[in-house]
């Protein structure tokens, strides 16, 4: 799926969101605030509209991979944080890998993906569930998720929390069938699989072909908007896009084939986005547009851009930003020099928390 670097922690993006001021943390840790936006400015052959969410500056490493022996010491990825309101606290889904072949890293050397937990009290520092992992793979021959549970997502409604992940049916970084797959709990420790899993499966030839990856979810009025990546073939091109699914109830799924991919990258081979690739999708609203953040690949370096849709044109209609990217490796000798992409979004009132995987 992702022929990239492998991750040894998250990185946070911080944006001042409508904010006077430009602040910095007190913590001993590199975290720091960005510039203020300035929402509504026009966009001319000049003058480049600043979307809420452009401009970010980078404030640090937030969350480690395990240490030796520990369950998640391979490999961690695919951040979901969201308030959680039973414990008044910050938390965050992510997916960790268990290191197969300690003498060295990478895709090769990592294997059983299984779903951690984290905490926060001001989203910079965060703490292990000492419960980890939360989430486990079946073990179940035949099942979907027999060997893997990774990409998570949390819905929580009406008491219950919805986990949404892709499940593998292989050993190893990603191997086998991937599909999309729900459970549901009431604490976020004991999980009960839906008995229809998996609830979105590759199908045909075309943009969803292969295999099925991360899960963002939306609702509007009284929809369910499923956004997600597949991995399929459009104009003859192998890669990864951006397609959407509907629901009345959570459980019942409706791809809307006819319209998807959403959004495919330009395929320029001097550009970012050379690759076609778009991943990872993470909606926010503000005021009357929706925005999503995504990731691509130029088959060297992978970053992160922004797309915008209007209010009415919502879920199709959109427009990558024509700042792309609005996450940027960093310099030579950085701890993000190669990659800086596969985003999550989280705002506050007064903030916009950009999360990704290094």
């Amino acid at each position: 799926m992702h022929p990239i670097t492998p991750l040894a922690a998250f990185l946070c993006l911080l944006l001042t969101s409508m904010f006077s001021h430009v602040a910095s943390s007190s913590k001993g840790d590199p975290f720091c605030l960005s510039q203020i936006e300035a929402p509504g400015a026009a966009t001319t052959a000049d003058t480049l509209e600043i979307l809420p969410g452009s401009r970010l500056v980078k404030c640090g490493i937030v969350l480690k991979r395990g240490k030796r022996g520990e369950w998640d010491a391979g490999m961690i990825e695919s951040p979901v944080i969201w308030f959680d309101e039973n414990r008044k606290r910050y938390a965050m889904v992510y997916t960790g890998y268990d290191h197969a072949n300690t003498t060295k890293l990478g895709y090769a050397a990592v294997s059983m993906p299984q779903i951690g937990l984290a905490w926060s009290d001001d989203l910079f520092s965060w703490e292990k569930d000492s419960r980890n992992p939360i989430f486990r793979p079946s073990g179940a021959p035949g099942s979907p998720d027999g060997s893997g549970t990774a990409g998570p997502f949390i819905w929580f409604e009406r008491g219950t929390y919805y986990l949404f992940y892709f499940g593998t049916t292989a050993s190893g970084y990603e191997k086998g069938l991937k599909t999309l797959n729900l459970a549901v709990s009431t604490d976020l420790y004991t999980w009960r699989r839906y008995e229809g899993n998996p609830v979105i499966s590759p199908q045909g030839t075309d943009w969803r072909r292969d295999a099925i990856w991360h899960p963002n979810i939306t609702k509007v009025g009284e929809k369910y908007f499923l956004f997600f990546n597949a991995s399929g073939v459009v104009d003859g091109i192998n890669e990864e896009y951006i397609g959407y699914a509907t629901s009345a109830d959570l459980f019942h799924w409706k791809v809307d084939d006819a319209n998807s991919p959403l959004l495919i990258g330009s395929r320029n081979p001097s550009a970012w986005d050379a690759s076609g690739r778009t991943g990872d999708p993470s909606l926010y609203k503000v005021g009357n547009r929706w925005f999503m953040a995504y990731y691509s690949w130029d088959r060297n370096h992978a970053q992160d851009g922004l797309a915008w849709t209007t209010e009415a044109g919502f879920p199709l209609g959109w427009q990558p930003y024509g700042g792309n990217p609005i996450l940027r490796i960093g310099e030579p000798g950085s701890f993000d020099d190669q990659h800086a992409a596969k985003p999550f979004i989280f705002r506050t009132k007064d903030q916009h928390f950009h999360f990704t995987r290094r």
